[in-house]
């Protein structure tokens, strides 16, 4: 146990060295917040976002406020609590809004947006629009981007692309990779670690299936949101996988169990804007939601992200 909590930790304190920002992005060091109301808001903000199931999670010591139904903390994917860039960060995003979603086929607000992830990856319920942990989340996104274009969170808040396979990508290939490099840290049941040996503290290393992930509605069970968040940062602490590993190993991970939302045939009522991996029918074609899922994507119909 000693041995792997070392392995753990070395990989939390060489992932968090590494740095290196493209042009533009940048944004106010925390230090820099006033000590005033809204100062403390963003304080919280960046807290809530970090640890997330310590305020907000199915642990939380006031039970009115359990909003999030598993044990991720926000910043598992977006990492640095959203100040890195290509992986799914938040710098700049608060100019980007109000904003068209093709999920519900109309305009929302960053407040809609930040729920969908409380429901979806959180697995949880959404936050009063108007609450305390609303207020403060917005107030950091804020924050963060006061000092950038809005053509930077354009560029950079998302992932970089990967070539499309011209196979389908295999679950099968997939777990082989995974057990060689990942189970080490996610563990060989996807369950993820947490070195304090206590649930009610979070998660060290995240679930990645199972009843304490994210569920099916979420962004992160699609393939290409998938494969190119592991070839981003997996393993953790030296992303080195190929293409084709990152490929295989997310049709691993969301061919694996966890939580359903319901209503996620709902989604996407536009069916041109529907994601092209979107595993859920219907389609604007009448290919099946198994090539949806694990492609290959040429010839389908639906959106690739941009």
């Amino acid at each position: 146990m000693k041995h792997l909590i070392t392995i753990l930790l070395s990989c939390i304190l060489l992932a968090s060295c590494t740095k290196n920002d493209p042009p533009g992005w940048k944004f106010p060091d925390m230090s820099q917040v006033p000590k005033t109301p809204e100062g403390d808001k963003i304080r919280f903000g960046k807290e809530l976002i970090s640890h997330t199931n310590v305020h907000i999670g199915p642990y939380a010591e006031n039970p009115a406020r359990r909003f999030a139904g598993n044990n991720l903390e926000c910043g598992n994917c977006h990492i640095d609590a959203g100040t890195r860039p290509n992986t799914l960060g938040f710098v700049g995003v608060y100019l980007l809004f109000p904003a068209y979603s093709g999920r519900v086929d109309t305009i929302i607000s960053i407040r809609q947006r930040i729920n969908d992830c409380m429901v979806r990856s959180m697995n949880g319920r959404p936050l009063p629009l108007e609450s305390y942990e609303m207020e403060c989340i917005v107030s950091y996104y804020k924050w963060i981007s006061t000092e950038v274009s809005k053509q930077v969170p354009e560029k950079y808040d998302g992932l970089r692309k990967l070539k499309l396979l011209d196979r389908a990508a295999d679950p099968n290939l997939g777990r082989m990779i995974y057990n060689r490099k990942c189970n080490t840290c996610h563990a060989e049941n996807g369950a993820g670690a947490y070195l304090t040996g206590n649930i009610e503290k979070g998660f060290d290393i995240p679930a990645v299936w199972g009843i304490d992930s994210y569920n099916n509605g979420a962004g992160m069970f699609r393939l290409i949101t998938a494969a190119e968040f592991i070839k981003a940062k997996m393993p953790y602490y030296n992303a080195d996988l190929t293409d084709e590993e990152a490929w295989d190993v997310a049709a691993y991970v969301i061919s694996k169990p966890r939580p359903h939302l319901t209503g996620v045939e709902n989604d996407f009522p536009d069916l041109n804007e529907k994601p092209v991996d979107c595993p859920f029918p219907p389609y604007a074609d009448s290919l099946s939601a198994e090539r949806h899922k694990y492609g290959p994507f040429t010839g389908l119909s639906g959106k690739f992200p941009k």
